[in-house]
């Protein structure tokens, strides 16, 4: 495979297999409006290569937003169409194109519904790894196929593509694991994450639920002592709700701490927010979980990251072997996909299972059970209605 320019400047010119094809670049406010280019000027049959965002202005400040999109269309006769309008060709896209079409077979992206093919884009856009896109998208078509839908043609626009997008995501994904408490069993539920998810006060929201709500006697432990900031925060929610807290510095004054704790229903323990790519740090929060040995451990996950540092927070905390995951910060989040494209189990990866959300910062009334008609409501940045998610 090949990238061949040529002399004109209306296209690139891609070779695969000696079938030409003929690439460009629009440039648009918003993704529907270069879809609507793409479909009048090079036609239906076109391919959707790549997608991204792009800010004019002074090295990206001070501009206005667009978003770029390479579409191809292929010429088995080698002709180059010179009634097309000249279009923005940028020379950066060309080896991420490559790299695109070097794993995926261009026409396979042709045959995809229009529809489709901008999910496919935003999908992209938000970091989901090409593996899982794929995996949705076949997935998808062979669901409409099997309630006899049209992919192609006239009746395709009455097919409800995000929905059915939205019910192959929520399949992948592992609902429930709320904690669990009986009045006389102590059950220990440790939160961990990156700095900055929002753990401590996810820990105050769960402390006043189940204290004002559930009617639990509840307990707070924090071996949070990077920032002081973070224990006088804690130490406050605490004298608010009449708590008990204690805080660990070394494991060996662990248990004495869960013992100053008196006959609690449920102890809640903060921790230090850390980089997934200190594994010293890690390995010294694995000791501290180990001498608490918590019945449950949740990983706090910021809705607003991207797929890659969701990715690389999954894979740091790894060793902490979490049994559940919280999705913090929905009300900042343009969209879930990101965040749950992590989470979502494969062949290769069971998934964490997804135990609440929160979408404020209002103790303790912003937080939720997680639930998919939330989750696949803000799957994409394109609203629709969620009708009957569950039964599917």
């Amino acid at each position: 495979m090949t990238f061949e320019p040529t002399d004109d400047n209306n296209s690139i010119q891609l070779r695969e297999n000696d079938s030409p094809m003929h690439i460009r670049t629009f440039r648009a406010a918003n993704l529907q409006e270069a879809l609507e280019q793409i479909r009048n000027q090079m036609g239906a049959e076109a391919a959707v290569l790549h997608t991204r965002q792009v800010r004019d202005g002074w090295m990206g400040w001070l501009g206005r937003t667009y978003v770029e999109v390479t579409a191809g269309l292929r010429d088995d006769e080698g002709c180059i169409n010179t009634n097309l309008d000249e279009p923005i060709i940028d020379s950066r896209a060309v080896p991420e194109m490559k790299s695109r079409l070097l794993v995926k077979d261009v026409s396979s992206l042709a045959d995809l519904p229009l529809p489709l093919q901008a999910y496919e884009m935003e999908l992209l856009s938000a970091g989901v790894d090409m593996d899982t896109v794929d995996r949705w998208l076949n997935t998808t078509v062979s669901f409409a196929a099997s309630m006899g839908e049209a992919a192609n043609g006239p009746m395709a626009a009455r097919t409800p593509w995000l929905e059915h997008l939205q019910r192959t995501v929520l399949r992948e994904l592992r609902m429930g694991s709320q904690i669990l408490t009986h009045p006389g069993e102590r059950r220990v539920v440790a939160l961990v994450g990156p700095t900055g998810v929002g753990k401590t006060t996810t820990v105050a929201k769960l402390a006043a639920g189940f204290r004002i709500e559930a009617r639990r006697r509840v307990g707070l432990l924090t071996i949070d002592t990077f920032r002081i900031a973070a224990v006088q925060q804690l130490k406050a929610y605490a004298e608010i709700m009449d708590l008990p807290m204690q805080v660990v510095e070394k494991p060996e004054d662990m248990q004495q701490a869960l013992d100053r704790l008196g006959d609690v229903d449920l102890v809640l323990i903060d921790t230090a927010g850390r980089s997934p790519k200190s594994d010293a740090r890690i390995d010294q929060l694995v000791e501290l979980l180990r001498s608490a040995q918590p019945d449950e451990t949740h990983l706090v996950l910021n809705a607003t990251s991207s797929a890659a540092a969701t990715r690389l927070a999954i894979q740091g905390f790894a060793p902490v072997r979490p049994t559940a995951a919280i999705l913090t910060k929905l009300d900042e989040a343009p969209s879930t996909v990101g965040a749950l494209s992590t989470l979502a189990s494969s062949e290769q990866y069971s998934g964490i299972p997804l135990s609440y959300i929160t979408n404020g910062q209002q103790v303790p009334d912003d937080i939720a059970p997680a639930e998919a008609e939330m989750l696949m409501s803000r799957l994409l940045t394109t609203k629709v209605s969620v009708t009957s998610l569950n039964a599917a």
